[in-house]
């Protein structure tokens, strides 16, 4: 595609208008997405979903070999999913206690319920019309019609219900915090199953009506679950011991024998004795044992099985849960970012994690570190010579761009997590003992120029000014004049996780939801809230004045005015944020855990951007409308087949003011929505052009 069109816009009256933003930071990896999978659940071998954080839906119809991605409401986490058959699904959730229905496969969602509490969690349809869903405050619905309505039902409890399972319209059972319940007329009436909890924490998390007789439920943190033979008349409960504190998350069986559970840790179990004796599978083992990896099972058939979680993943089975493999998702965190240039860019992480692009992160190939520590921070002081640290002490350099990496001696066993070089030659870094090292010859020798008994140095940044650094632990900020000699506190009240300067005077340090600054090298610091209720992690600004910030839940903020003030963008994950970097204003990149790989190429905004079902036989761009307007207009174009789209706003001197759309996107008929927000972007009346590529 290689078409230009302008049209013009008139904005009536002199005002200050923001741009309707969202964020529009894209997914480089994992691919489709690498937000939290909280359910899982397959039709047949071939269609099955998962779903999760910022009401993200995957969708996979060749049995998990690719997976696309649909939005059901970015305001909501999906936390149940129930899918009939390949067009009939619901998702329940967060964001009121919502329901979520599609008639589609999932290509478009409507709304059916808003229970009125935090969070909905399972949802089961037993039936194409009878469905049941339970929530918080032992809150529990039930429709008859396939979803459209749905009637409150009692539940004999206000605890917390977590999941349902029913084997047809009228036998189920549900359970919650200490509570399980069974019914046979449908949910008309429930009798409490009285089970014998250990733990007064003790929630059943997950329960599976195998057949009239054969029930089996997991009572997360009683290290055990319970079963039943009989129809519920008589319960057992069997043992399952964790000695490290591993959560049991979900189990789902396809017979009274053969089941599997996931755990938070990333354990997946196995059983083939009804539960007497669970197997720990070694084919798939988490790479560390960190919480909330695993969460939903769903057993298709003998052969097929799934587990989903953390990271995007989703992890397969097709010989009755023996061997597992990962269909997408689960990749490495990835702590630190930087790029050379426009096109060559450094990802570093968990077990010696090394990424680098050449293509501006279109691909990302893994370079050998030689080290299975922890890298935790990466820069480069020209196109070639780069340096990383890590955990124990490693530090790694390249002289060759990244291509190959060698191992420095640093004589501390120290975990290093920060580095700065100012030149080839002089650079520092500081470790969680409260260590400063420092070297003048290119990293071959490294000599300890302070040593604090308190706290733990997260973050060094050089200056313009090759004697002044600045140091930040979580409390405390220091600084040197004379390349190391002696550090000055400069104050204690502030510290953080980043620290970063421009130049000798003005600098930014990021810890709790909040930036200091500094413009007078350390003298004075101001206290600037980023309006994200989330520990800030990273921090960089592509000049004096414009700015981002990271950090966790993927809470992204920006700043056009030196961080006087901050707005949040809007999220595309949950996941910790923990780098941020930008090689000019519009294109930037952010890394995170679980491999969460981001890139913006117009400065992490966009406008409301809506994709009409129609084919269009040709490229056009239409007149804005309302035309003259002073607070919002639609932007109309048309494309005749896929290609990246660039859409512009000029002003009458040719001047470009925003970037509204730089992305790729498929053939078909496009609405912008250009209007008032909070993003603080000045325009003035007169007359303005789009120009589209």
């Amino acid at each position: 595609m290689n078409k230009l069109f302008t049209t013009f816009l008139i904005i009536i009256s002199a005002i200050s208008i923001n741009i309707n933003a969202q964020s529009v930071w894209q997914w480089q990896q994992p691919q489709p997405t690498g937000n939290f999978m909280w359910a899982v659940d397959f039709v047949d071998e071939n269609t099955g979903y998962a779903a999760g954080d910022v009401g993200t839906v995957m969708k996979t119809t060749n049995g998990g070999m690719n997976w696309e991605t649909k939005t059901v409401n970015p305001d909501l986490k999906i936390l149940g999913m129930c899918f009939y058959d390949s067009d009939l699904g619901f998702v329940s959730g967060t964001n009121n206690g919502s329901v979520y229905r599609t008639t589609n496969g999932g290509e478009n969602w409507s709304l059916v319920l808003t229970a009125g509490v935090i969070a909905m969690w399972e949802i089961n349809f037993p039936t194409r019309n009878t469905g049941y869903v339970v929530g918080l405050n032992g809150v529990i619905y039930k429709t008859t019609n396939s979803g459209l309505n749905w009637t409150q039902q009692s539940s004999l409890t206000s605890a917390n219900l977590f999941t349902v399972d029913f084997i047809d319209s009228l036998n189920g059972v549900m359970g919650g915090s200490r509570f399980l319940a069974k019914t046979t007329n449908g949910g008309i009436n429930w009798v409490n199953q009285n089970l014998n909890f250990f733990s007064l924490t003790a929630i059943v998390t997950s329960a599976d009506f195998i057949d009239s007789n054969n029930i089996i439920c997991l009572a997360q943190g009683d290290s055990q679950f319970f079963k039943t033979t009989d129809g519920g008349s008589n319960w057992n409960a069997l043992p399952l011991l964790f000695l490290d504190f591993d959560l049991e998350r979900t189990i789902s069986f396809i017979n009274p024998d053969t089941g599997i559970m996931a755990t938070d840790y990333g354990r997946i179990l196995r059983t083939t004795n009804g539960g007497v004796f669970w197997n720990i599978d070694t084919t798939f083992k988490p790479r560390s044992y960190e919480i909330g990896v695993l969460f939903d099972t769903y057993f298709l058939d003998n052969s097929t099985a799934f587990v989903s979680g953390s990271g995007g993943r989703i992890i397969k089975s097709t010989n009755n849960g023996v061997n597992w493999f990962t269909s997408t998702g689960g990749r490495y965190n990835y702590n630190s970012n930087y790029f050379i240039d426009q096109n060559t860019g450094f990802s570093v992480g968990d077990e010696g994690k090394i990424l680098k692009t050449t293509n501006a992160g279109i691909n990302w190939v893994e370079k050998q570190s030689n080290t299975v520590q922890n890298l935790n921070e990466v820069q480069f002081v020209d196109g070639n010579v780069g340096y990383i640290c890590g955990d124990t002490g490693v530090v790694i350099k390249t002289s060759d761009g990244g291509e190959n990496w060698q191992m420095l001696s640093t004589g501390i066993t120290d975990n290093l997590n920060g580095i700065n070089f100012y030149d080839l030659n002089l650079g520092f870094t500081v470790s969680k003992n409260s260590r400063i090292l420092k070297t003048t010859n290119g990293g071959l020798n490294w000599s300890i120029t302070l040593n604090n008994p308190i706290g733990s140095f997260e973050s060094v940044s050089k200056t313009d000014n090759s004697s002044i650094y600045y140091l930040t632990t979580e409390v405390e900020i220091y600084k040197t004049t004379n390349t190391g000699l002696t550090w000055n506190l400069m104050t204690n009240q502030y510290g953080g996780k980043k620290i970063y300067f421009l130049d000798s005077l003005n600098g930014y340090t990021v810890g709790g939801s909040f930036t200091v600054r500094t413009s007078n090298g350390g003298l004075n610091w101001i206290l600037q809230n980023t309006n994200v209720n989330a520990p800030q992690c990273g921090i960089h600004f592509v000049n004096i004045n414009n700015g981002y910030a990271v950090g966790s839940e993927g809470t992204i903020s920006r700043t056009t005015n030196g961080g006087s003030n901050w707005t949040p963008q809007t999220k595309i994950t949950n996941n910790r944020l923990l780098s941020v970097f930008f090689t000019d204003a519009d294109n930037g990149y952010i890394t995170g855990d679980y491999g969460t790989l981001l890139k913006t190429t117009n400065g992490g905004l966009t406008f409301i951007t809506e994709n009409i079902d129609f084919h269009p036989d040709d490229f056009n761009l239409y007149q804005n409308y309302p035309n003259p307007f002073n607070s919002s207009t639609v932007i109309k174009y048309d494309l005749k087949k896929p290609g990246l789209v660039e859409l512009k706003l000029y002003d009458v001197t040719g001047k470009e003011i925003q970037k509204l759309v730089k992305e790729y996107q498929s053939a078909g008929s496009y609405r912008v929505l250009f209007s008032s927000t909070e993003n603080n972007f000045e325009l003035n009346s007169g007359f303005f052009f789009t120009h589209y590529i």
